[in-house]
């Protein structure tokens, strides 16, 4: 860009940048991913992975204690609460297995 070093634009031209790279037959997934890793360092973003991750796994032990309690009540909503633990557990994982895939993003970004 006309102006300034390379990779020492400012973070809103970085992010600019790389939409513009991305396409617009890009997915909401893409375009989201793009929108959380431009502008911030691979140990910001690995710090922000880690930080997800872990409070969608005590999230998810959060909703499979609590359901414990709700069998005693409904057998319906403990089975609800422990698919929604289920999907806190399954999100933390994909989280996770998707950070050094964003951390080298954020390193091109």
């Amino acid at each position: 860009m006309k102006g300034f070093r390379p990779g020492k634009e400012p973070p809103q031209l970085r992010k600019r940048r790389a939409k513009a790279e991305l396409g617009s037959d890009a997915s909401w997934a893409q375009k989201a991913a793009v929108d959380a890793v431009a502008g911030r360092t691979p140990q910001k973003v690995r710090a922000m992975v880690r930080r997800w991750s872990l409070w969608l796994t005590v999230g998810g032990v959060a909703t499979a204690i609590g359901g414990l309690f709700l069998y005693g009540w409904s057998l319906a909503a403990g089975v609800v609460v422990h698919v929604v633990s289920a999907l806190f557990f399954l999100v933390a994982f994909r989280v996770r297995r998707s950070g050094t895939a964003l951390e080298e993003m954020s390193g091109r970004i």
